[in-house]
This record gives C-alpha cells, sequence and structure tokens, in this order.
C-alpha cells in the first residue's frame, strides 16, 4: 500500500498564451506520516524511446506531510 495517493490534476489557464507559465493544481492524500519532504517534478518527455531527451520543467519539495488531504499549485 502506497503512504501518498494522487487524486487529482487540473491545468489551469487551459488555454493559455505561449509565455505564459504551466500552472498545475496538484491534489494529493498522506496516509502515513512522512520523514522527508515530497519532491514533485515537471518532466518535458522529448522522446518515449529515450530518456537523454527529458527537461526538468521545475521541481518542487513539499514539506511537512502529515496524514490528511492537500492541494498546491505547481508554476
Amino acid at each position: 500500500m502506497s503512504a501518498v495517493n494522487l487524486t487529482n490534476v487540473t491545468v489551469l489557464d487551459n488555454p493559455a498564451l505561449f509565455p505564459s507559465p504551466f500552472q498545475f493544481e496538484i491534489s494529493y492524500e498522506c496516509l502515513t506520516p512522512l520523514k522527508d519532504d515530497l519532491e514533485w517534478k515537471l518532466i518535458y518527455v522529448g522522446s518515449a524511446e529515450d530518456e537523454t531527451y527529458d527537461q526538468l520543467l521545475e521541481s518542487v519539495l513539499v514539506g511537512p506531510v502529515n496524514v490528511g488531504n492537500y492541494r498546491f499549485v505547481l508554476q
């Protein structure tokens, strides 16, 4: 059983202008307290066959995380 379940991802400002930043509302639930922060990453997959084309667009640490439901906007 997992300690964290992703419950919803909503794309905000869709459609948006080309220079606008990506915005996602992330909802998740934590079933057990975590001793470390959660790391969330937004990765552009450049090729399904080769990871070297992947690009990390954003990375964020969220914590502390106790039991409960959480929501944040990743921009």
